[in-house]
């Protein structure tokens, strides 16, 4: 029997199962028809999904589709049926609007649009396990998910009486062709994308081998480089020696400055009452010190506003320890920070009432719950106690049972007895606490909005202060329709701090460190590295981030303004398998510091831990990638960035490119709707450009890690190189010459083969021949260059291992 059949057949079985209709939970719903219409009736193998899966706080019941998510399916019990308006039953093309007229189906279609929105999948279905709606969840074409149109199965046997069209959507094997895209956005079917080069090969995307030598730098690297600043216990001496202060526009970035300042000032301008920066040229905004003596007195929290990676934690810490310690002499700071909290939390102000107690006795000191500590926090309670009938001391253990029993009900009220607790603390000692609720941008909206109202709770009623650190685009959403909307807020924003400092103070910081102590003691045992060849090693590393402009220039604009991914591209490049550790040292023995190629950086970077590039691996985005067999679709994307900068960077533009703009630019060049749609996801996924709903129809903010890709790494050898196995090839005869191939040799005449083949497919791209914001042809002449440069060196390493060996035989 043939799959398809074989399918149908089982979902004639389904059709009697006794769960349908039992009003049965949501875990037997999934056990028992969801997985069965999932598993028996569409194709998908259970190795194709992920049950709850975990992504920045949130789990979703399937993501199904590898390597890339082709939907998210949110399950719910077999009980809530998603009612549609009569006269519906039968239809299939029916408008999500439609379906949100029903409080059940709204709800879990909200849900799953932002677990699909958040994790670049573009299909959402929501199934009670006998009702089915599929949409387009994740989508920048202009029309907004919640104004699209929906596939939807009212029944199994409506599934059943239209298995055709069940099947030749969500099967595996109609999925993986786009037809449901299709089917949603009313577009005729196109050719798909030819193989690339990446499904031939064994054992893609293969592990690159480090040595010993290579391994223990990573280790030490993970030590002394990575982003340690979420490290509960790092020491005031790191706080002080590697912070560096916001604020500085990059010099380096792509984007022009103008551009950079409309993002920012975009920002301040949307804050009711103005934001101020949290520093000046002067260094910490004195406004802000104030504020964190007054803020208690105003009842309101201070809003810490700044992009992901921007050094929120560090500030916050630098703020707390070195710029206003003297303020805070006599706070008590109480720090919860919700990278390290758990994902659920069921009662979220019990909760942050548990660790800051925990913190008030490690930290401080002060157990809030001993026994002489509570009576005098309710010394005026126990006083109006005694006046009442249980008050009577002619029975002491009577009065003390009762004396307990009120003291308990009191204790019971955790948020209350710890905000009693603080003003007592205050009232005795003077000390007042400083509340910090941290990155709490990294869990669900939802999550958010919970520690939003607590922060204006503890605000309003505590004493003290409180400071809040999330992002811009959470604190607009939430300003305009969320928990912030009914609170005045004080507002001061973060902007990055210039990488390469950052950088080097991390690096000399660990030198410092390695110089002062030496390995013994600070270093597991049995490394295969030694200080001094440490020290020589972040010699070499301090000096590139001290003098290599173009070096400098690569990490500032790929970390995109985010400091921690700044400070992951140098980790990764730490024992690299891509990088001559070895001749590193080599150099150092010779009394010179080595020069790090940038060539090696790159390749570090673009591969990762891998034999190969893998786009879902590596922080590098495939600029040339195609979805459709349309050689001139492997400009687009570069097209499209250009564009919005090109548009960003006009006079009177506040720095966004709106969605209509940039599918009229695409559509004039030729190319349809959803070949625009499927690099403008790529974009947003990959941070070449920021999606924003605040304009009508949606917005584009271009990045300087667009900007520097397809400007400045498209020119280089080694990103050709890495990107040529990813990247689909439209002619069958360039095709068949384009091999897996190892040698420098063979890898440079690879990459002319493919230079040649972009050529080709520019000159039949629609806008070869007018003026467009990218140009192929002068970005080719450019490659060249680098390719022949890469040759040279090439042919000069051989030369002189050649020579080499010619003397040691002689």
């Amino acid at each position: 029997m043939d799959p398809y059949a074989s399918a149908k057949e089982e979902l004639k079985k389904l059709l009697s199962s006794p769960t349908v209709g039992s009003g049965a939970n949501e875990d037997t719903t999934r056990l028992q028809l969801i997985d069965a219409l999932l598993f028996n009736c569409l194709g998908w193998n259970t190795q194709d999904a992920i049950t709850e899966d975990h992504h920045n706080g949130t789990y979703v019941d399937y993501v199904v589709g590898k390597p890339a998510a082709q939907f998210i399916l949110e399950a719910k019990r077999e009980s809530v049926a998603f009612n549609l308006p009569a006269g519906i039953a039968g239809r299939h093309a029916i408008s999500v609007p439609t379906l949100m007229d029903d409080k059940n189906t709204a709800d879990a279609i909200r849900q799953v649009l932002g677990y699909c929105q958040e994790r670049g999948v573009p299909i959402g279905i929501i199934s009670n396990g006998h009702q089915m709606a599929a949409f387009f969840a994740s989508r920048q074409d202009g029309v907004p998910p919640l104004k699209g149109e929906s596939l939807t199965f009212s029944s199994l046997q409506e599934m059943y009486d239209n298995f055709d069209m069940l099947w030749g959507y969500l099967s595996k094997s109609a999925l993986s062709t786009k037809s449901l895209q299709r089917y949603l956005i009313g577009r005729k079917t196109q050719a798909l994308a030819p193989e690339k080069l990446a499904n031939s090969i064994p054992h893609y995307p293969g592990f690159r081998p480090r040595t010993e030598l290579e391994t223990d730098l990573k280790m030490l690297g993970q030590l002394f480089i990575q982003d340690l600043e979420h490290e509960k216990q790092i020491s005031d001496e790191f706080v002080k020696d590697c912070y560096c202060p916001s604020g500085a526009l990059s010099q380096y970035s792509m984007l022009s400055k103008e551009v950079l300042r409309a993002r920012y000032a975009s920002v301040t301008a949307s804050v009711a009452g103005g934001a101020e920066k949290v520093s000046t040229k002067k260094g910490i905004n004195p406004k802000l010190t104030a504020d964190m003596v007054t803020a208690g007195l105003s009842r309101r929290p201070i809003i810490l506003l700044g992009d992901v990676g921007v050094g929120k934690s560090m500030f916050l810490r630098h703020l707390i320890r070195v710029d206003a310690k003297e303020v805070l002499q006599k706070s008590l700071v109480l720090y919860v920070d919700f990278v390290r909290e758990p994902v659920f939390v069921d009662d979220l102000a019990a909760y942050i009432t548990e660790r800051m107690s925990e913190q008030l006795e490690t930290d401080h000191g002060i157990d809030i719950h001993d026994r002489e500590f509570v009576k005098a926090v309710y010394n005026k309670e126990i006083n109006k106690f005694k006046r009442t009938i249980f008050g009577d001391d002619s029975d002491p253990d009577e009065y003390r049972k009762q004396e307990r029993l009120m003291l308990a009900g009191h204790l019971s009220k955790e948020f209350e007895h710890l905000r009693r607790s603080l003003e007592h603390i205050r009232a005795t000692s003077s000390r007042s606490p400083l509340v910090v609720l941290d990155n709490i941008d990294q869990r669900p909206a939802e999550f958010q909005e919970s520690i939003f109202e607590s922060a204006h709770s503890i605000a309003d009623s505590w004493p003290g202060t409180v400071f809040v650190a999330i992002r811009p685009s959470t604190f607009f959403q939430s300003r305009s329709h969320g928990a912030l909307a009914a609170y005045q807020t004080r507002v001061f924003t973060i902007e990055p701090a210039r990488t390469d400092h950052v950088i080097t103070r991390r690096l000399e910081y660990a030198r410092g460190k390695v110089v002062e102590s030496g390995a013994e003691g600070v270093f597991p045992e049995n490394l295969s590295i030694n200080d001094d060849d440490l020290v020589a090693y972040l010699d070499a590393l301090v000096r590139a981030f001290k003098y290599d402009e173009e070096l400098k220039s690569l990490i500032d604009n790929m970390s995109g303004g985010n400091t921690r991914n700044a400070l992951l591209f140098l980790f990764t490049f730490i024992g690299s398998g891509y990088v001559s550790t070895r001749r590193v040292l080599e150099v150092a023995e010779s009394g010179r510091v080595y020069v790090v190629p940038m060539h090696e950086f790159i390749r570090a970077i673009v591969f990762g831990d891998y034999d190969y590039f893998s786009p879902e691996a590596s922080a590098v985005c495939n600029l040339f990638d195609i979805t459709t067999n349309d050689g001139r679709e492997h400009f687009l994307l570069p097209s499209i960035l250009a564009h919005a900068q090109r548009v960003a960077e006009s006079a009177g533009s506040d720095g966004s490119v709106s969605a209509s703009s940039v599918y009229a630019f695409g559509q004039g060049l030729g190319f349809s709707q959803e070949q625009i749609g499927a690099q403008l996801d790529r974009a947003a996924k990959n941070n070449l450009l920021v999606y924003s709903e605040s304009l009508e129809g949606g917005s584009y903010r271009p990045t300087s890690v667009g900007s520097y890709l397809y400007r400045r790494l498209a020119h280089s050898f080694s990103y050709i190189d890495a990107m040529i196995v990813d990247t689909p090839i439209v002619d069958p005869s360039v095709r068949r010459d384009i091999r897996d191939v190892h040698s420098i040799k063979d890898r440079l005449d690879r990459a002319k083969k493919f230079q040649t083949y972009l050529d080709s497919q520019w000159e039949a791209f629609t806008g070869a021949d007018t003026e467009t914001p990218f140009r192929w042809s002068d970005v080719s002449i450019e490659l060249a260059n680098d390719i022949a440069e890469a040759e040279f060196k090439a042919d000069s390493a051989h030369h002189k291992r050649s020579e080499a060996s010619s003397r040691f035989w002689n």
